[in-house]
């Protein structure tokens, strides 16, 4: 699976890099086969307090599923992005096994 990642106003060290490719290599073995993902961290400032916000977009057979997240540090909006797509998958899973039913 091809997975672009992409900072904005934040250098995406390889730790954290290597840290996302193995999440989203765990998402494909487990829902695959996902076609796409892609993960958009982006650091800003709002009302003089610095929060990070990270969109992750991945693309399923047939459907686009996407999370955003905000948070005060980079690892812990990564973390809760992460956290919600994997909902997000899940959710989609359930549904296609009861539409085979």
């Amino acid at each position: 699976m091809e997975v672009k990642i992409e900072g904005r106003q934040v250098e995406i060290g390889d730790e954290l890099r290597d840290r996302i490719q193995k999440y989203f290599d765990n998402l494909d073995q487990r829902f695959g086969p996902l076609t796409h993902g892609r993960i958009s961290v982006e650091r800003k400032a709002h009302n003089n307090e610095q929060r990070a916000s990270v969109k992750t977009v991945v693309n399923v057979a047939g459907k686009t599923i996407s999370a955003t997240k905000e948070s005060s540090t980079v690892l812990a909006a990564v973390n809760e992005t992460l956290d919600t797509l994997t909902e997000e998958l899940l959710t989609h899973a359930e549904k296609s096994k009861k539409s085979h039913r």
